[in-house]
């Protein structure tokens, strides 16, 4: 019986404190509890004024690059896949790394 009631404090509790935390983002925010229609439509005024999800994460991952190119050696394009691959084959060579393994990384930088 203890447990149970050991439980049902904490839980109690953690209720609290996230009631608590609540308040005090709202506050900060100074807004105050919204009505579900108000939260609705103020979920969808956000979502409308943020920008486009894969936007951002072609701007992250392309660096800006439009053609995806990171930079030429020799007149080879080097992206940022074979930039990534060519630093693993880098350190998996100097921790001495299985050369089967290697030739496979070499092997899709081709």
């Amino acid at each position: 019986m203890e447990y149970s009631d050991d439980f049902n404090t904490m839980k109690q509790e953690a209720i609290r404190r996230v009631k608590q935390m609540q308040q005090r983002s709202q506050s900060a925010l100074g807004t105050q509890q919204d009505t579900p229609n108000t939260a609705n439509s103020t979920a969808a005024d956000e979502a409308a004024k943020s920008p486009d999800l894969s936007s951002l994460i072609g701007g992250l991952l392309g660096g800006g690059h439009s053609d995806g190119k990171l930079f030429d050696i020799a007149g080879i394009p080097i992206d940022e896949e074979k930039a990534l691959i060519g630093m693993l084959i880098y350190i998996l060579y100097k921790q001495g790394a299985d050369i089967k393994l290697l030739l496979g990384l070499g092997y899709l930088l081709l």
